[in-house]
Protein backbone atom coordinates (compact mmCIF):
# COMPACT_ATOMS: atom_id res chain seq x y z
CA UNK A 1 0.00 0.00 0.00
CA UNK A 2 2.81 2.42 0.90
CA UNK A 3 4.58 1.71 -2.39
CA UNK A 4 1.44 2.61 -4.37
CA UNK A 5 0.92 5.79 -2.31
CA UNK A 6 4.49 6.92 -2.97
CA UNK A 7 4.11 6.20 -6.68
CA UNK A 8 0.87 8.22 -6.85
CA UNK A 9 2.37 11.17 -4.98
CA UNK A 10 5.45 11.23 -7.22
CA UNK A 11 3.26 10.96 -10.33
CA UNK A 12 0.72 13.64 -9.45
CA UNK A 13 2.74 16.31 -7.63
CA UNK A 14 5.96 18.21 -8.41
CA UNK A 15 8.97 16.63 -6.75
CA UNK A 16 9.95 19.90 -5.09
CA UNK A 17 6.63 19.96 -3.22
CA UNK A 18 6.25 16.30 -2.34
CA UNK A 19 9.90 15.48 -1.52
CA UNK A 20 9.54 15.89 2.28
CA UNK A 21 6.54 13.57 2.39
CA UNK A 22 8.20 10.96 0.16
CA UNK A 23 11.23 11.02 2.43
CA UNK A 24 8.99 10.49 5.45
CA UNK A 25 7.51 7.49 3.64
CA UNK A 26 10.91 5.84 3.29
CA UNK A 27 12.46 7.16 0.10
CA UNK A 28 15.59 9.34 0.06
CA UNK A 29 15.30 12.14 -2.48
CA UNK A 30 17.98 14.82 -2.27
CA UNK A 31 17.39 18.46 -3.11
CA UNK A 32 17.64 18.80 -6.88
CA UNK A 33 16.49 15.25 -7.63
CA UNK A 34 13.48 15.17 -9.95
CA UNK A 35 10.78 12.70 -10.99
CA UNK A 36 8.69 13.56 -14.05
CA UNK A 37 5.31 12.24 -15.16
CA UNK A 38 6.28 8.64 -14.41
CA UNK A 39 5.14 5.66 -12.34
CA UNK A 40 7.89 4.75 -9.90
CA UNK A 41 7.15 1.87 -7.55
CA UNK A 42 10.20 0.76 -5.57
CA UNK A 43 10.71 -0.58 -2.08
CA UNK A 44 13.67 1.78 -1.73
CA UNK A 45 14.56 4.78 -3.86
CA UNK A 46 17.68 6.89 -3.31
CA UNK A 47 18.23 9.83 -5.67
CA UNK A 48 21.27 12.05 -5.17
CA UNK A 49 21.39 15.74 -6.18
CA UNK A 50 20.84 16.16 -9.92
CA UNK A 51 19.49 12.64 -10.43
CA UNK A 52 16.34 12.58 -12.53
CA UNK A 53 13.64 10.27 -13.86
CA UNK A 54 11.98 11.59 -17.01
CA UNK A 55 8.42 11.40 -18.29
CA UNK A 56 6.52 8.25 -19.28
CA UNK A 57 8.76 5.80 -17.45
CA UNK A 58 7.34 2.72 -15.75
CA UNK A 59 9.63 1.59 -12.94
CA UNK A 60 8.64 -1.35 -10.74
CA UNK A 61 11.79 -2.58 -9.00
CA UNK A 62 13.00 -3.62 -5.55
CA UNK A 63 15.64 -0.95 -5.02
CA UNK A 64 16.85 1.99 -7.07
CA UNK A 65 19.98 4.00 -6.23
CA UNK A 66 20.95 6.92 -8.49
CA UNK A 67 24.09 8.90 -7.74
CA UNK A 68 24.74 12.52 -8.71
CA UNK A 69 23.60 13.33 -12.25
CA UNK A 70 22.33 9.83 -13.06
CA UNK A 71 19.21 9.78 -15.19
CA UNK A 72 16.42 7.82 -16.84
CA UNK A 73 15.21 9.35 -20.10
CA UNK A 74 11.70 8.78 -21.41
CA UNK A 75 9.46 5.82 -22.13
CA UNK A 76 11.55 3.17 -20.38
CA UNK A 77 10.14 0.00 -18.80
CA UNK A 78 12.06 -1.44 -15.85
CA UNK A 79 10.19 -4.21 -14.08
CA UNK A 80 10.75 -7.29 -11.97
CA UNK A 81 12.39 -8.48 -8.73
CA UNK A 82 15.70 -6.71 -9.36
CA UNK A 83 17.62 -3.65 -8.25
CA UNK A 84 19.19 -0.77 -10.19
CA UNK A 85 22.39 0.98 -9.11
CA UNK A 86 23.61 3.92 -11.19
CA UNK A 87 26.91 5.68 -10.51
CA UNK A 88 27.58 9.35 -11.17
CA UNK A 89 26.19 10.57 -14.52
CA UNK A 90 25.20 7.08 -15.65
CA UNK A 91 22.30 7.20 -18.06
CA UNK A 92 19.50 5.08 -19.51
CA UNK A 93 18.09 6.86 -22.55
CA UNK A 94 14.69 6.31 -24.14
CA UNK A 95 12.36 3.35 -24.75
CA UNK A 96 14.60 0.69 -23.24
CA UNK A 97 13.31 -2.51 -21.62
CA UNK A 98 14.96 -3.95 -18.51
CA UNK A 99 13.02 -6.98 -17.31
CA UNK A 100 13.15 -9.93 -14.94
CA UNK A 101 10.58 -12.71 -14.56
CA UNK A 102 8.71 -13.43 -11.34
CA UNK A 103 9.86 -15.62 -8.45
CA UNK A 104 9.52 -19.28 -9.27
CA UNK A 105 10.97 -18.63 -12.71
CA UNK A 106 14.04 -16.88 -11.28
CA UNK A 107 16.08 -17.48 -8.14
CA UNK A 108 18.10 -15.19 -5.88
CA UNK A 109 18.88 -11.48 -6.21
CA UNK A 110 19.69 -9.65 -9.44
CA UNK A 111 21.21 -6.20 -9.91
CA UNK A 112 21.81 -3.95 -12.92
CA UNK A 113 24.96 -1.96 -12.05
CA UNK A 114 26.04 0.98 -14.17
CA UNK A 115 29.40 2.70 -13.71
CA UNK A 116 30.35 6.36 -14.03
CA UNK A 117 29.24 7.96 -17.31
CA UNK A 118 28.05 4.60 -18.62
CA UNK A 119 25.19 4.78 -21.11
CA UNK A 120 22.38 2.59 -22.42
CA UNK A 121 21.10 4.69 -25.29
CA UNK A 122 17.71 3.81 -26.85
CA UNK A 123 15.49 0.88 -27.80
CA UNK A 124 17.61 -1.83 -26.17
CA UNK A 125 16.39 -4.89 -24.25
CA UNK A 126 18.13 -6.31 -21.18
CA UNK A 127 17.10 -9.55 -19.51
CA UNK A 128 18.14 -9.53 -15.86
CA UNK A 129 17.43 -13.13 -14.89
CA UNK A 130 20.99 -12.78 -13.50
CA UNK A 131 22.91 -9.63 -12.67
CA UNK A 132 24.36 -7.34 -15.34
CA UNK A 133 27.28 -4.94 -14.86
CA UNK A 134 28.18 -2.09 -17.22
CA UNK A 135 31.54 -0.56 -16.31
CA UNK A 136 32.73 3.02 -16.11
CA UNK A 137 32.61 4.97 -19.42
CA UNK A 138 31.05 2.04 -21.28
CA UNK A 139 28.26 2.54 -23.82
CA UNK A 140 25.56 0.34 -25.28
CA UNK A 141 25.18 2.51 -28.36
CA UNK A 142 22.74 2.82 -31.25
CA UNK A 143 19.57 0.74 -30.90
CA UNK A 144 18.15 -2.78 -30.80
CA UNK A 145 20.86 -4.58 -28.84
CA UNK A 146 19.59 -7.53 -26.80
CA UNK A 147 21.35 -8.83 -23.70
CA UNK A 148 20.23 -12.17 -22.26
CA UNK A 149 21.30 -13.73 -18.97
CA UNK A 150 19.52 -17.03 -19.58
CA UNK A 151 19.08 -19.56 -22.37
CA UNK A 152 17.72 -23.06 -22.94
CA UNK A 153 19.03 -26.41 -24.14
CA UNK A 154 16.30 -28.65 -25.56
CA UNK A 155 16.50 -32.43 -25.68
CA UNK A 156 16.87 -34.14 -29.04
CA UNK A 157 13.47 -35.76 -28.50
CA UNK A 158 10.39 -35.08 -26.39
CA UNK A 159 9.72 -32.11 -24.16
CA UNK A 160 12.85 -32.25 -21.96
CA UNK A 161 14.86 -29.07 -21.57
CA UNK A 162 16.92 -27.21 -19.00
CA UNK A 163 17.90 -23.60 -18.56
CA UNK A 164 21.35 -22.06 -18.16
CA UNK A 165 21.67 -18.73 -16.34
CA UNK A 166 24.75 -16.55 -16.17
CA UNK A 167 25.55 -12.97 -15.26
CA UNK A 168 26.98 -10.64 -17.89
CA UNK A 169 29.91 -8.36 -17.02
CA UNK A 170 30.89 -5.52 -19.34
CA UNK A 171 34.06 -3.89 -18.05
CA UNK A 172 35.24 -0.27 -18.35
CA UNK A 173 35.57 1.70 -21.61
CA UNK A 174 33.63 -0.79 -23.73
CA UNK A 175 31.70 0.26 -26.84
CA UNK A 176 28.87 -1.96 -28.08
CA UNK A 177 27.42 -1.09 -31.49
CA UNK A 178 23.82 -1.33 -32.67
CA UNK A 179 21.81 -4.55 -32.88
CA UNK A 180 24.22 -6.83 -31.02
CA UNK A 181 23.17 -10.02 -29.23
CA UNK A 182 24.95 -10.73 -25.94
CA UNK A 183 24.50 -14.18 -24.40
CA UNK A 184 24.47 -15.33 -20.79
CA UNK A 185 27.63 -15.78 -18.79
CA UNK A 186 29.98 -13.68 -20.91
CA UNK A 187 32.52 -11.09 -19.81
CA UNK A 188 33.56 -8.31 -22.18
CA UNK A 189 36.97 -6.97 -21.21
CA UNK A 190 38.20 -3.43 -20.73
CA UNK A 191 38.55 -1.37 -23.90
CA UNK A 192 36.75 -3.81 -26.21
CA UNK A 193 34.83 -2.52 -29.26
CA UNK A 194 31.96 -4.75 -30.38
CA UNK A 195 30.92 -4.01 -33.96
CA UNK A 196 27.27 -3.55 -34.88
CA UNK A 197 25.22 -6.69 -35.46
CA UNK A 198 27.66 -8.94 -33.58
CA UNK A 199 26.57 -12.03 -31.64
CA UNK A 200 28.68 -12.35 -28.47
CA UNK A 201 28.36 -15.94 -27.26
CA UNK A 202 31.67 -16.23 -25.41
CA UNK A 203 33.83 -13.92 -23.34
CA UNK A 204 36.00 -11.29 -25.03
CA UNK A 205 38.88 -10.85 -22.59
CA UNK A 206 41.34 -8.61 -24.43
CA UNK A 207 41.08 -5.15 -25.97
CA UNK A 208 40.38 -4.98 -29.68
CA UNK A 209 37.51 -4.82 -32.14
CA UNK A 210 35.24 -7.84 -32.50
CA UNK A 211 32.73 -8.54 -35.27
CA UNK A 212 30.56 -11.55 -36.12
CA UNK A 213 32.11 -14.50 -37.94
CA UNK A 214 30.31 -16.77 -40.43
CA UNK A 215 27.93 -19.36 -38.99
CA UNK A 216 29.63 -22.68 -38.20
CA UNK A 217 28.48 -26.06 -36.87
CA UNK A 218 29.25 -27.00 -33.26
CA UNK A 219 28.70 -30.15 -31.22
CA UNK A 220 25.63 -30.35 -29.00
CA UNK A 221 26.22 -29.33 -25.36
CA UNK A 222 27.35 -32.09 -23.00
CA UNK A 223 25.18 -33.37 -20.14
CA UNK A 224 24.96 -30.36 -17.79
CA UNK A 225 25.65 -32.50 -14.70
CA UNK A 226 29.08 -33.39 -16.14
CA UNK A 227 30.13 -29.84 -17.06
CA UNK A 228 32.53 -28.14 -14.63
CA UNK A 229 31.40 -24.68 -15.76
CA UNK A 230 27.81 -25.25 -14.57
CA UNK A 231 26.21 -25.74 -11.17
CA UNK A 232 22.61 -26.80 -10.67
CA UNK A 233 20.48 -24.43 -8.60
CA UNK A 234 18.96 -26.15 -5.58
CA UNK A 235 16.05 -23.72 -5.20
CA UNK A 236 12.89 -25.86 -4.68
CA UNK A 237 10.71 -22.96 -5.80
CA UNK A 238 11.92 -23.08 -9.39
CA UNK A 239 9.52 -24.45 -11.97
CA UNK A 240 12.21 -26.13 -14.11
CA UNK A 241 15.78 -27.41 -14.04
CA UNK A 242 18.17 -24.45 -13.96
CA UNK A 243 21.97 -24.42 -14.12
CA UNK A 244 24.08 -21.34 -13.47
CA UNK A 245 27.37 -20.61 -15.15
CA UNK A 246 30.26 -20.41 -12.71
CA UNK A 247 32.18 -17.17 -12.69
CA UNK A 248 35.25 -17.26 -14.92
Amino acid sequence: MVSVLRALLALCLPTSLVRPLLNLLGWRLAAGARIGLAWVQAERLHMAPGARIGHLNLVRLRRVAMREGAYLGRGNLLSGPLSLRMAEQAGIGNRNRVLRAARGVVSGPSVLRMGRLSKITADHRLDCTCSVALGHYSTMAGAQTQLWTHGYVHGEQGHDRYRIDGQVIIEDNVYIGSACLISMGVRIGRGVIVGGGTAVSKSLPGPGMYVSSPVRALARPADPDTRPDLERLADPGLVEAVYRKRRP
